[in-house]
């Protein structure tokens, strides 16, 4: 039961905290992010794959995405030039996803003060907006990223918030203050020599729609210079052509021609068109027809092939029709008009086309995001439901746990009390048994005593007589002790007279030579021992034994001294000679053995 209601509660915080969809989205965002350097079109499609997945993200997840999308398409990832400063770039490139997500990060990461994100999302949302001529949102976020990137002191980003603001202010014609951007715009870009040729390059434009020739022509030559050094063919091909234009405006056409030479490029069909029209053009300013003409023939050659945008072609048809009505061929001319104009009406309408799709793409985004909030809110629900059932369950578990361990306590004191009062019976039964035991040993100990008594009389008897016979031995004993006291007192206060210690000597042995009767006492104590030794060590001398056996007893260096009428110098020379024989005869006896 305790097991059952573990693993409910487990399985119900399980189903809380699990969401794999929202694992599995987050670990393809995790994986875009390390893919954005040097996969930036896997890291696009990972997130197009997140968009769709009934993820429950959170708002700063959903941001991070957007900015993460936009870093994979935008950001410099070793261009020839950098996408938001590309006009072109998205000819080759599909919408952006999230879009409408890239609108709120600028500001979501002003509010979190994480001014660089908030720079780089405005700056990619402007290109965006710019790409569907928003014109007003664009230049608004331009304005955003210039000044978030003021705040960081991202001087890259400033520059190109800059440029995209004067590209925009030079398409509604206003020239001086796109001049007054694009100059901070160069300053900004520093050694980005790229960026810095583009700009210069617009700057030139510019000049030139102000009828300022020698400033544009000044701009050009820089541009050309710094595109040299960032060695980008593709910028240098537009300074070479716009150089060809401020020629031509200038009546300068070999110059002209020289440049648009310069910048031909065979391998392109859409560059070698834009190359052939501008050739044209150039020829036909001169009076020189019959080469106009042979370019103009190469144009119509290249017209069906050419993958160029309409605005490319509307330029050609008109540059056509223009020519044709020159050479006085109405016929053609007519032609070449009718086409000029259902191109320019293509071009509108593509345009509108463009925005609305824009537009249904922001509903499509909305629409998908509302779906997905359904399905995370339905499965929410479902583990919501299936949670309050398994924390039902578990509670019911808890409870019937409870309750088992409540009836297991009851029998365990049961169970106690059971086994308290057998075993109080078992004690008493030994209880009365011991008594029992103890009434027979009482009884048995009285006789025991009385049988005592009576011996005890009989012996108090005996000893009384006893007692008698040895009170005279006694007296004569006291009064032999007590001389043998006072000859000790004498002794101890005169212990270097020789003549005192024999007298207490033969006070205390009587008769008796002392060393033998000490060799008595010695062998009453340790029966056969003073042989055994004997036999043990046989080069032992008489000395040397008397010296084993006192040593034996614990006997000190000055009483050795003393009993044997010997210095403590010869004791120590004696002791150890003792000790050498007793090691060599050892030595002799492990040898035989």
């Amino acid at each position: 039961m305790k097991r059952l209601g573990w693993i409910g509660i487990l399985v119900l915080l399980a189903l809380a905290a699990c969401d794999t969809t929202t694992r599995e989205a987050r670990r393809m965002i995790a994986r875009a992010e390390q893919l954005v350097d040097t996969l930036p079109d896997c890291t696009v499609r990972l997130i197009d794959s997140v968009l769709r997945m009934p993820a429950n993200l959170s708002e700063r997840q959903r941001m991070d995405m957007a900015l993460l999308q936009a870093e994979a398409l935008f950001a410099d990832h070793g261009q020839d030039v950098s996408p938001v400063m590309d006009d072109d770039f998205f000819d080759d490139h599909d919408d952006i996803s999230t879009s409408p997500e890239l609108e709120r990060a600028a500001d979501y990461y002003a509010n979190k003060k994480q001014y660089a994100k908030a720079a780089h999302a405005a700056l990619y949302n402007g290109f965006v907006q710019q790409h569907y001529d928003e014109k007003k949102a664009a230049m608004q976020s331009f304005k955003d990223a210039e000044q978030y990137g003021g705040l960081i002191m991202d001087s890259l980003t400033v520059a190109q918030a800059q440029y995209k603001m004067g590209r925009l202010l030079y398409r509604d014609g206003m020239m001086q203050e796109a001049i007054v951007l694009l100059k901070a715009a160069e300053i900004g870009f520093k050694k980005q020599y790229a960026e810095k040729a583009l700009t210069e390059n617009l700057l030139a434009i510019c000049y030139c729609m102000q009828g300022n020739y020698d400033s544009s022509e000044i701009c050009l030559h820089q541009s050309l210079l710094n595109a040299d050094n960032a060695n980008s063919n593709k910028v240098k091909e537009k300074t070479l052509n716009n150089f060809a234009v401020l020629y031509r405006l200038q009546g300068k056409y070999d110059q002209a021609l020289d440049c648009l030479r310069q910048a031909i490029n065979k391998s392109d069909d859409s560059k070698l068109f834009l190359n052939y029209l501008n050739m044209g053009k150039v020829f036909v300013a001169s009076g020189e027809l019959d080469s106009a003409l042979y370019y103009y023939q190469k144009i119509e050659d290249l017209l069906p092939t050419a993958d160029v945008k309409n605005e490319t072609k509307v330029s050609a048809y008109g540059a056509l029709s223009q020519f044709t009505e020159n050479q006085n061929d109405n016929t053609q001319a007519l032609k070449y008009r009718k086409t000029h104009e259902n191109l320019l009406y293509e071009v509108m309408h593509q345009r509108q086309e463009q925005a609305v799709f824009h537009i249904q793409k922001q509903y499509d985004y909305e629409s998908l995001q509302n779906s997905l909030n359904r399905k995370i809110i339905l499965r929410h629900r479902l583990i919501l439901i299936i949670s309050i059932l398994l924390f039902i369950a578990a509670f019911i578990i808890m409870i019937l746990q409870y309750r088992h361990k409540q009836l297991i306590k009851a029998e365990a004191e049961i169970k106690d009390s059971l086994l308290r009062f057998m075993k109080q019976n078992e004690e008493l039964t030994k209880q009365s048994e011991a008594v029992k035991k103890a009434n027979l040993d009482l009884e048995q100990k009285h006789q025991e005593i009385e049988e005592a008594r009576q011996n005890l009389a009989y012996q108090v008897e005996e000893y009384k007589n006893a007692y008698e016979a040895s009170d005279k031995k006694l007296s004569k004993a006291l009064q032999k002790e007590h001389q043998i006291m006072q000859k000790m007192a004498v002794f101890l206060e005169n212990k270097k007279d020789s003549a005192l210690f024999e007298a207490l000597k033969y006070s205390v042995l009587g008769d008796q030579e002392y060393w033998n009767a000490m060799l008595r006492t010695f062998d009453r104590q340790f029966p056969g021992m003073r042989k055994e030794l004997v036999l043990q060590y046989p080069e032992l001398t008489e000395t040397e034994q008397k010296i084993l056996l006192l040593s034996y007893v614990d006997a000190s260096r000055e009483d050795t001294a003393l009993l044997l009428g010997i210095s403590i110098f010869m004791v120590d020379k004696l002791r150890t000679s003792v000790k050498k024989k007793m090691a060599k005869q050892a030595l002799k006896n492990s040898e035989k053995a």
